[in-house]
């Protein structure tokens, strides 16, 4: 009896010790599979570029502690007030960027940037290794060509184009952190008319003045300034109580532009994001709307085959409370940042191109494409030919129908 039960005391203890070996050997060989998977899964996200260790950093932004000067030269007035906005933000890459406006800053400035409306007639004493910049912000059809001197002078160019160097759109549109409430029942109450377009150039070539009269054969459009029958103050850029009268008893606020060119958007269009109108706005164009504003919140002649059907569509949504103040909403997650946040956004690709240049400076000249003041560049970019109004041809006939 007494063997037996020491013998089961044995083993009770002997189960006792294998037990703890078996869990330590286990937990040391999880650790070790851990340890292992880490291994992998940190080579796996480097390989994708994800750090996961604050040693990993070949993505971080580089910061230039170089200085850099670029001048604006001969500067138009209306820029002032956006050159003191990107001297007070700084690019953060760049921090120690300077933008001039004083001319005697010529011979040690990187970067001068020229603009079309007054290039100086004579070809200005250009430093070693300074980069030239063309700026333009009118389509083909409104630039002013530069004299035959200035061919191959420019090493980039900057306007609302996409594929310029530097590109400086008419606004930039950001999505709202937070919402704006509205009471949008009483919004759509007030409004008692249909469309409104309001110009003070008549003559130009996307015959825009004929889009809307087409468009009026098919529903209530009314035409303001020295376009229309109806006055509305002095023509401004900026919110006028014109504006804000139509915004509030207005449907549809017709921003025509002057030609239809590729990215060709201007503040007509811009301010009513950045003022937060209550109106929806309608483009004749361009195509390519739809890539720098949001879906949603405009609506594009280009997209109905004629006057008719695209009159037949704002009808609809305006005689809908729920289709109208949709687009309100989802217009009034967004707004636009300013043409002074734009601009030195602008001013800030230019910092980036001479921090990257500094090693390597001889940019050759003549080596960016100028389609401004290339003929075969201008024929190939004829907006209206290529990005046209399909829906009443005859109104785009000729060079300066209304």
């Amino acid at each position: 009896m007494d063997l037996s039960s020491g013998t089961r005391k044995m083993s009770i203890k002997q189960h006792i010790t294998i037990f703890k070996i078996v869990m330590v050997t286990s937990f040391i060989g999880s650790l070790f599979w851990i340890k292992v998977l880490t291994s992998f899964e940190k080579e796996d996200n480097t390989l994708l570029g994800i750090s996961n260790t604050s040693t990993y950093t070949s993505k971080k932004p580089m910061v230039s502690s170089e200085t850099f000067t670029v001048l604006m030269y001969t500067c138009q007035s209306y820029l002032k007030p956006y050159i003191q906005h990107s001297r007070k933000k700084k690019c953060l890459s760049v921090p120690n960027c300077i933008i001039s406006e004083n001319v005697s800053d010529m011979q040690k400035s990187h970067a001068v940037i020229f603009n079309d409306v007054n290039l100086p007639g004579k070809l200005p004493q250009r430093a070693k290794n300074q980069l030239w910049v063309f700026h333009g912000m009118e389509t083909v059809h409104f630039i002013r060509k530069p004299p035959k001197q200035w061919n191959d002078q420019f090493n980039f160019t900057m306007s609302f184009r996409k594929h310029s160097d530097i590109v400086r759109p008419y606004g930039k549109i950001v999505r709202r952190e937070k919402e704006i409430k509205r009471n949008y029942t009483e919004v759509f109450r007030k409004k008692k008319h249909g469309g409104v377009w309001m110009s003070g150039h008549c003559p130009v070539p996307s015959k825009r003045k004929a889009l809307a009269q087409e468009i009026g054969k098919h529903m209530h459009v009314d035409l303001f300034g020295r376009c229309g029958a109806r006055p509305c103050g002095a023509r401004s850029t900026m919110l006028s109580d014109c504006l804000k009268t139509v915004s509030r008893d207005y449907k549809f606020y017709f921003s025509f532009e002057n030609t239809i060119c590729p990215d060709y958007t201007t503040e007509k269009l811009f301010n009513i994001y950045l003022y937060d109108l209550e109106i929806i706005p309608v483009v004749n164009g361009p195509a390519n709307a739809a890539e720098y504003l949001p879906k949603g919140t405009f609506i594009n002649a280009l997209d109905f085959s004629s006057a008719s059907e695209l009159a037949k569509k704002l009808q609809e949504i305006g005689a809908s409370e729920e289709k109208y103040t949709n687009y309100l909403k989802e217009k009034d997650k967004f707004y636009d940042a300013g043409n002074a946040e734009v601009f030195s956004d602008a001013m800030c690709q230019l910092c980036n191109k001479l921090a990257g240049l500094s090693n390597n400076p001889n940019n050759s000249k003549g080596n960016s494409q100028n389609y401004w003041t290339d003929e075969k560049q201008l024929l190939k970019y004829t907006c209206i030919v290529k990005y046209g109004v399909q829906m009443h041809v005859s109104i785009f006939k000729g060079k300066n129908g209304r």
